[in-house]
């Protein structure tokens, strides 16, 4: 097993770390999903105990993603931000300060809806770069019907879709499970791509993730090591 694995979608070589995130050489870009940054925060104001190690822990690991490519543009693929801003959130900044020489891009999430106005990062409903579309749901996505996505729908919303562009997503906190003899179960955040869509597994602590029930190819996240789980069918 290895903390980093290679894969090719839509054109590129893109590297999938341990953390969640992913990294594309020649576009010299890193993609980071659902931190929901300042949930803790959140949590302790409704009067549920969350420690602020919690955070602490999220920021160096934050940290050690962004700067393992230290010239690489960042692109948050959504809910950066757990709803209202607080002190948790205004951290970022200083963060993002410290880097002034990069560009951080946001492509909105469901849960971003308290944005702070910060001239540092760049916000869009989403964005293309090299063939990716980025967008932060799923066309077609609804967990109360158990669908994941759409692609007939994706690509009437998105005719680019059929001139050679693949989605990256995030929203689902994409997971595998692993059944084994009796009741053994192994749940893990996973790394999900098909022919037109790739999903991000989610990079904050407090997020779990959901089974996905697609076909396609899964890396799973195992402690430190991404674990390639292969083609799997519905």
């Amino acid at each position: 097993m290895e903390q980093w694995l290679d894969y090719t979608f839509g054109g590129h070589s893109c590297r999938l770390y341990f953390d969640g995130s992913l990294y594309v050489e020649d576009l010299n870009t890193l993609f980071l999903s659902d931190i929901h940054l300042g949930k803790g925060g959140q949590f302790r104001k409704e009067g549920i105990p969350t420690p602020i190690a919690v955070h602490r822990f999220g920021m160096k690991r934050l940290s050690a993603a962004i700067d393992r490519h230290p010239t690489s543009t960042v692109i948050f693929l959504g809910d950066l931000f757990e709803g209202a801003q607080n002190k948790e959130t205004s951290e970022l900044l200083d963060f993002i300060k410290d880097r002034s020489e990069r560009t951080f891009i946001l492509v909105k999430g469901n849960h971003d809806f308290d944005l702070p106005s910060w001239s540092e990062l760049l916000v869009y409903d989403q964005y293309s770069i090299g063939n990716f579309l980025c967008l932060h749901e799923p066309p077609g996505s609804d967990f109360s019907k158990n669908c994941s996505f759409d692609e007939a729908r994706a690509r009437r919303v998105h005719p680019e879709l059929n001139e050679d562009k693949v989605l990256i997503c995030g929203h689902l906190h994409p997971g595998a499970t692993l059944k084994g003899k009796g009741r053994f179960r192994v749940k893990m955040k996973a790394f999900f791509f098909n022919h037109w869509i790739g999903i991000l597994p989610a990079f904050g602590a407090l997020t779990g993730h959901y089974s996905l029930a697609e076909n396609g190819t899964y890396f799973g996240i195992a402690e430190n090591y991404v674990v390639p789980l292969g083609d799997w069918d519905k």
